[in-house]
């Protein structure tokens, strides 16, 4: 730890220079408005941020302007500013925002402005030019390319959530009520007898504790108020529920420990989510208008990614037409928008997530937010969208209206559906027909390799009940058969071509093989003459030809 008094005596004598380091530097303004314009002053603090953070220290000329070894010139303190203003201007040079902190030191009779610059382990620090510095001994220096890359992969390795409290007795740091029902969770989940299992131990087990000692996780998951707002932070959770009407029902913010707080959003959640009576075809059927595992999948999802290091609250907004779930923070490991569906599961909070696993809260294959998605798309409804701001990530989950007709062909007829299998089903709704092409470019938001994924759903047997693939010469549709129609409430089915099994055939052999020549495709198709299979090709709107004569080859458009 920096000793200010020390250091500033040493300036009597010696030459700030060789005081400087790789955590302290000196810095010396005329008054607060070429204070408030230095552009150094953020490629110092983005400097330290992205090291092992350091403290600035405003007042102390550069020894290079002391002449004749008076050192004792150096030290010239600072005029007063208002910290908060200084707080948030200095920040807004800097991207994102840090938690910097401005206090005066007197020595001497004079005011020294201290800046403590943290080191920053969630996210690089740059100025809002977009240039990364990083510290080099005694200077502040822009980072070249490769230290980039070394910085970004230390963040990919850091785990906010594995850091520790090393108290006398974590115990006494947790909410009692809290401890003894997880641990009643755990020992019934395990088939643990609860009298074998002491409450060290048990914290021991999920790692809440480490070698006995609290890490920032076991606070998170089972701390009391005050031991979360000490050690960690103010993390705020809101419920909101607003008619269509705009009638506010509910409103609570809340910061208790995550075990209190799931339960406080689900019993929020159970109240907004009564069942309703629907009618389909002349039964009744008592449907919540909510799904309850895409609920707890999504806040959890929240929980355990959301960025601990940054301000900001959980926010679950239910608006009577969706659902939107809100957290502090920026997708992480790779993770994006487009992606989110299908990249492998990266934790931000990797002993957080390893804790909350204990108690099957969060999934170890991180079928999160497939789950999510599954869970929408059997109402009848369209896929959760996951969207990224500057400090935040939301996902928001459609909740107005219900095709019954979906969610009891699914519960009764076809079980375990596929993400895939529900999706097709969703677009046949009161259509009858959809294209090969439209489903692989919308799912390729879901899967890597589309195709496959709807392979298998027009191959499973069940499935083939309702659904089988038709062609002309426009392309090749899933659509939908007799029993299909009256599932799907289809007014006008699709009609049917002469030669549809024809085009079927075509477009599986070019899907399976790329390509395929004039002869290859008159054998396949069991045509009489060349002539013939010209004239079916040449029709066609979904494959191209390139070559000529008997060297062309055929391929999907």
């Amino acid at each position: 730890m920096t000793d200010i008094n020390q250091l500033l005596s040493s300036l009597k004598t010696t030459p700030s220079e060789n005081l400087e380091s790789e955590s302290i530097e000196f810095k010396n303004y005329r008054n607060s408005n070429s204070f408030y314009n230095s552009k150094e002053l953020s490629d110092e603090i983005s400097a330290f941020a992205n090291k092992n953070g350091g403290k600035i220290i405003i007042g102390v000329k550069d020894s290079s302007e002391i002449k004749s070894n008076q050192y004792i010139d150096q030290l010239c303190g600072f005029e007063a500013i208002d910290l908060d203003v200084a707080k948030e201007r200095i920040n807004g040079k800097l991207k994102p925002k840090i938690d910097l902190k401005f206090a005066y030191y007197r020595f001497e009779n004079k005011d020294y402005l201290i800046i403590s610059v943290p080191n920053i382990r969630h996210s690089l620090v740059s100025t809002s030019s977009g240039k990364v510095y990083i510290r080099e001994g005694k200077s502040s220096v822009p980072a070249e390319p490769y230290q980039i890359q070394d910085l970004v992969n230390s963040l990919q390795t850091y785990d906010w959530s594995s850091q520790e409290v090393n108290e006398v007795d974590a115990l006494d740091l947790l909410n009692n009520q809290a401890l003894s029902e997880a641990k009643i969770d755990f020992a019934t989940r395990r088939k643990i007898n609860i009298d074998d299992l002491s409450d060290t131990a048990f914290l021991e087990s999920i790692s809440a504790t480490k070698n006995g000692i609290l890490t920032f996780s076991g606070i998170l998951f089972l701390g009391k108020e005050e031991t979360i707002e000490k050690y960690l932070g103010n993390y705020e959770y809101r419920f909101s529920w607003r008619t269509n009407n705009g009638n506010l029902i509910i409103n609570e913010v809340w910061n208790e420990c995550v075990w209190n707080s799931i339960k406080k959003a689900k019993e929020h959640f159970n109240v907004c989510n009564q069942k309703q009576n629907i009618s389909y075809n002349g039964q009744d059927y008592d449907l919540t208008p909510l799904d309850e595992q895409a609920f707890h999948e999504a806040v959890l999802n929240a929980v355990v990614h959301r960025d601990y290091a940054i301000d900001g609250m959980i926010t679950i907004n239910y608006k009577g037409d969706e659902l939107i779930i809100t957290n502090p923070g920026k997708f992480y490991g790779g993770v994006t928008e487009e992606n989110i569906s299908y990249h492998e599961p990266r934790h931000r909070n990797k002993t957080l997530a390893k804790l909350l696993m204990a108690f099957q809260l969060v999934d170890r294959a991180g079928m999160g937010v497939l789950r999510i998605s599954l869970n929408s798309l059997k109402y009848g409804r369209d896929f959760p969208i996951w969207k990224e701001s500057l400090s935040s990530i939301e996902v928001r989950m459609p909740a107005e209206y219900i095709k019954p007709s979906i969610f009891i062909l699914t519960q009764k007829k076809i079980t375990d559906c596929s993400l895939t299998e529900l999706f097709i089903l969703n677009k046949l709704h009161e259509v009858g027909s959809v294209s090969i092409n439209e489903i692989e470019k919308d799912l390729k938001k879901v899967f890597k390799e589309p195709w496959t994924e709807i392979e298998k759903a027009i191959n499973r047997e069940s499935m083939k009940q309702f659904i089988h693939l038709k062609g002309n010469n426009d392309g090749v549709f899933i659509t939908t058969t007799s029993i299909g129609n009256i599932w799907l409430d289809i007014p006008n089915p699709f009609k049917e071509a002469v030669n549809s099994e024809k085009h079927v055939k075509l477009f599986l052999h070019l899907k399976k093989y790329k390509t395929a020549n004039n002869e290859s495709i008159k054998s396949l198709l069991q045509f009489s003459r060349a002539s013939v299979t010209s004239n079916f090709l040449a029709k066609l709107k979904y494959a191209k030809n390139t070559g000529r004569s008997r060297t062309s080859q055929w391929s999907l458009k």
